[in-house]
């Protein structure tokens, strides 16, 4: 089977056969001569099919019956947004369709521009040269000088950083662009930033446009309009106030204001509506695919551990001050409790819970009951012979765990915000794959995304993230496609009376919306106020 050249058809006929394809279970897709399907050289003796344990990280891959779908779906539609679950290859897609349009000639004269967070452009350029080692990768990195001469020579694909790329626009306006392919780039959620500006201009003047995002909605319907803005969604849904009208319910509400020294009118969103016409609407320009979907990825099942503890003294005499703080404020100020001061509680709270060295306090015994549970089960528990990955919100958390394993002996690795460079961070995930003697990967919100880590098969979540989307990215690192586990074990842990008692409940309230757009659950949704958030803390009943 040939590959079509899709430039020589009606804009009609690529879409309409695109809306066929979207609903394939598989497709026979032509065999794409850019794309590496070879084992490595260490692996060249199996036969074919023969798994890898753990699996190998630099063979070729066989595209799975979804990555098909999706290579097609991409290829003819030209711009779409693939949300498919994290964990189940949406880099390969990408690079799939690359491999389709260097075969039929796009990029003779244009490039293909990367756009991802900072910490991921060394794990996508890794995979890109991985499945795609015949085209010319290169990435934006260094002075600015360093990086015109990388863009002044040859090179068909750039991986760039979103915040690079917006220092950068002006410079990369200059190069006839095939393709831009958005990688998991958070402020694409908001309108307003300089972020989501530079790429929806760039992505208006390209002809191909790919949203990769396993999590593209994570608390607000509004999010989804500014997402599916390069990929067609301005052209369907209208404006923003347009698209405000027709599906938010919101209320006015006046508050003070401190700074203009009076009272404000401001729009608060209560609820949704028309969300059938919503997912009709959108349907075209997304594929989403679960593993319920995809029968040719064996992901690991998902076997969560909720870990309830009692804090320690000193953390619940702490708390107990704070709980009757809170309760004063919602007394004294009611559903006008300003964000900030709501956020600035619940951040206090969370510092207790995880450890008083959040707070200062030197770390020993009787400061973090989390912290003691984490290291007996890495030292002499349960976990003491597994690779494991810690999440903590802290970096006062993280040091203290880094101290306690290393006198306890325990090899382990870092990655976080203190040292984000693309070495530091490519070292530390090579290091817990393969020395046997390092068992343990400490992470904070710097491992959410982009990483490979189902070389493991345990999750510690010494915090939890007040955003389910986000959890579920923690989660993807060691639950993805090409895991040797049948099932992975998520370790929650969680304080009693505290608000982490309900805090699970709270996230599924969280997640209701998301699953509704895409058909997993029939729930509803409610979004958490400040005075919510108080109740939550002070876990107080509202009247």
């Amino acid at each position: 089977m040939t590959l079509v050249d899709v430039r020589v058809l009606p804009i009609a006929t690529r879409l309409q056969a695109a809306d066929k394809i979207r609903v394939l279970p598989d497709f026979a897709l032509p065999d794409l001569d850019w794309f590496n399907t070879a084992p490595c050289p260490a692996h060249t003796t199996l036969e074919d099919g023969q798994a890898q344990i753990p699996p190998c990280r630099t063979c070729g891959i066989r595209f799975r019956k979804h990555q098909r779908v999706g290579v097609a779906w991409l290829y003819m539609r030209g711009h779409g947004l693939i949300a498919d679950q994290v964990g189940t290859g949406k880099t390969g897609i990408a690079a799939g369709l690359v491999a389709a349009m260097k075969q039929i000639g796009e990029l003779d004269r244009s490039r293909i521009v990367v756009i991802v967070k900072p910490s991921a452009l060394g794990q996508w350029a890794k995979e890109l040269h991985r499945f795609l080692p015949k085209l010319v990768l290169t990435t934006a990195e260094g002075p600015r000088a360093e990086r015109v001469n990388r863009y002044c020579a040859p090179w068909e694909i750039l991986v760039i950083g979103y915040q690079m790329f917006v220092r950068d626009q002006d410079l990369l306006t200059h190069f006839p662009v095939a393709a831009v392919i958005i990688d998991d780039v958070d402020p694409l959620r908001n309108p307003a930033t300089q972020t989501s500006y530079a790429i929806k201009t760039l992505a208006h003047r390209s002809p191909r446009v790919v949203i990769l995002n396993g999590t593209p909605l994570q608390k607000r319907l509004q999010e989804l309009h500014s997402v599916l803005d390069p990929v067609g969604g301005l052209g369907v849904f209208g404006s923003v106030t347009s698209f405000r009208r027709r599906y938010l319910r919101e209320e006015l509400v006046r508050t003070y204001n401190p700074r203009a020294g009076r009272m404000i009118t401001t729009r608060n969103v209560v609820g949704y509506r028309n969300l059938d016409d919503f997912v009709a609407k959108a349907a075209p320009m997304t594929l989403r695919r679960t593993p319920v979907h995809i029968d040719d990825v064996d992901l690991p099942l998902i076997q969560p551990h909720n870990v309830y503890l009692d804090l320690h003294p000193e953390q619940q005499r702490r708390y107990a001050e704070l709980k009757k703080g809170v309760v004063q404020i919602i007394k004294d100020e009611g559903v006008l409790v300003k964000q900030t001061k709501a956020a600035a509680q619940f951040l206090y709270g969370a510092k207790i819970c995880a450890g008083l060295n959040t707070l200062g306090d030197p770390d020993g015994p009787g400061k973090s009951v989390k912290l003691d549970w984490v290291e007996q089960a890495l030292v002499d528990g349960d976990l003491s012979d597994e690779k494991v990955v810690v999440f903590a919100h802290f970096t006062d958390t993280v040091d203290a765990l880094k101290n306690r394993l290393a006198t306890a002996g325990v090899g382990h690795v870092v990655i976080w915000g203190r040292d984000n460079s693309r070495t530091a961070r490519a070292n530390a995930v090579t290091r817990f794959w393969d020395d046997p003697t390092c068992r343990v990967l400490i992470g904070t919100e710097a491992i959410e995304a982009s990483l490979n880590l189902q070389v493991s098969r345990h999750l510690i979540n010494v915090d939890q993230l007040m955003n389910p989307a986000r959890m579920q990215q923690l989660a993807g690192r060691i639950r993805r496609d090409g895991s040797c586990w049948r099932s992975v074990y998520v370790h929650n842990l969680l304080t009693n009376g505290t608000y982490e008692e309900d805090i699970l409940d709270v996230l599924s309230r969280e997640q209701a919306l998301a699953d509704t757009v895409w058909g997993e659950s029939n729930q509803l949704f409610e979004a958490l106020s400040p005075i919510a958030l108080l109740h939550l803390l002070g876990r107080t009943r509202r009247g």
